[in-house]
């Protein structure tokens, strides 16, 4: 009997887990432009119906000389705690849109969890699911306080396009039988009358409107028309295996008109370049519709300022992470392509922390962004660098909307 109890305890187990609703998009360690805390980390995003699952690790610092995240005072030097704020949202779009927190496993939200010295704990959080063709989110958990500091991360990047919407076949119409009239009584000399059966004309269709890339090209000072190469690559998408190869396309000398065929729908890295101009990139969504991007392209002079946006740390760290190549090979190919320009490599950082430890920070990265360029052949006399901490901010640094704007690079053109 407590056999049979025990294998209908196992079937429904069993039944319970095949319930469980399937993943639509998956995103294996995504790519994070920021985090608040180093010693957590997101290991996967899953999309379901009803859901935005992120699973999360958090590795507690060893020794009691590392700096714990969440430390207590009632707590010995190798132990600290952790938890979820409830009330955490996930932000798309600089906050267009928010997603409320829904739970989480294996890890409290209403008390403290003790971790001791080098453990690791692995939790999920459940959030309300992003609506599709977001693609990037920020989780926002709480504001830092005393020796608390929160999970947040900026700029999660995932798989999630939007909802592919065909037009609608028309359904053929049903094409009621010809009767044949009824033959008059004629005289027999009379042949009989023959009516002809008209061809049925088929049902008109619809087909979806073709999705593409397309736009101008433009010398951002002038604003003449100017032709250029277009370099384009899928990045992500439903329809994408990751093995996808970059093509190029040009645009008008004299329209600056540029197409891009869409053939797999998802997120496209598109780059404009002509020769004795600043490259221009930029990703874009066309996950359902076509998309619509024009390209200024700034002449190389003396004195041009341009912010190099692909660019990125960990945070309070200066080494490079491997996203950031493309943009730097790119800025060694404009290099040797103007084999007499020099350039000056200004860093920058948001008002978090101690004024001179980010003046410091600062330093380090531009320098860190040299050292890449002249192990691509760049003479190190042709860059000069400075580092600036947050004393040039673009924005008042007061929200988490503007802060990574303020965390940059810039590239001034100092020689010709």
């Amino acid at each position: 009997m407590n056999r049979r109890l025990l294998f209908i305890f196992l079937s429904c187990l069993l039944a319970a887990s095949a319930l469980r609703v399937q993943a639509q998009y998956v995103t294996v360690a995504p790519r994070v432009d920021d985090v608040n805390d180093e010693d957590v980390s997101i290991r996967r995003v899953e999309l379901t119906s009803e859901y935005t699952i992120i699973y999360m690790t958090h590795i507690s610092p060893v020794g009691s000389g590392s700096t714990s995240r969440r430390r207590s005072p009632l707590l010995d030097e190798n132990s600290s705690t952790i938890s979820f704020v409830p009330s955490s949202r996930l932000y798309v779009n600089q906050g267009e849109r928010s997603y409320k927190f829904i739970r989480a496993e294996n890890i409290p939200t209403t008390s403290r969890r003790i971790v001791e010295s080098g453990e690791r704990v692995d939790f999920v959080a459940y959030f309300e699911r992003i609506d599709p063709g977001y693609t990037v989110f920020d989780l926002f958990e709480c504001k830092d306080r005393l020796s608390e500091i929160c999970f947040n991360f900026w700029g999660v990047h995932i798989i999630n396009p939007k909802k592919q919407v065909y037009a609608k076949r028309n359904p053929t119409k049903p094409v009621p039988p010809r009767v044949q009239p009824k033959t008059q009584t004629k005289p027999q000399s009379a042949p009989p009358v023959v009516t002809k059966p008209v061809p049925e004309q088929p049902a008109e269709t619809t087909t979806p409107e073709a999705v593409a890339i397309s736009g101008l090209t433009r010398d951002a000072k002038t604003r003449k028309l100017i032709g250029a190469t277009l370099t384009y690559q899928l990045l992500s998408g439903a329809e994408t295996d990751a093995s996808s190869v970059a093509d190029s396309t040009q645009s008008g000398d004299l329209t600056g008109a540029y197409t891009i065929p869409v053939d797999m729908l998802g997120r496209y890295v598109v780059t404009a370049s002509k020769q004795g101009y600043l490259s221009q990139t930029d990703t874009l969504n066309a996950s359902s519709r076509s998309v619509a991007r024009d390209f200024d392209l700034v002449p190389i002079t003396a004195g041009t300022k341009v912010t190099l946006k692909n660019i990125y740390f960990n945070a309070q760290r200066f080494e490079l992470k491997a996203e950031s190549y493309p943009e730097l090979d790119r800025l060694v190919t404009l290099m040797q392509s103007n084999p007499t320009m020099n350039i000056r490599l200004e860093g920058h950082t948001d008002i978090v922390g101690e004024f001179d430890a980010n003046v410091e920070l600062s330093r380090n990265r531009v320098n860190e962004v040299k050292k890449y360029l002249v192990s691509k052949g760049i003479s190190a006399g042709r860059i000069d660098t400075v580092g600036y901490g947050p004393s040039r901010a673009i924005n008042t640094n007061r929200t988490l909307k503007e802060r990574p704007e303020n965390r940059r690079v810039e590239m001034v053109i100092t020689k010709v």
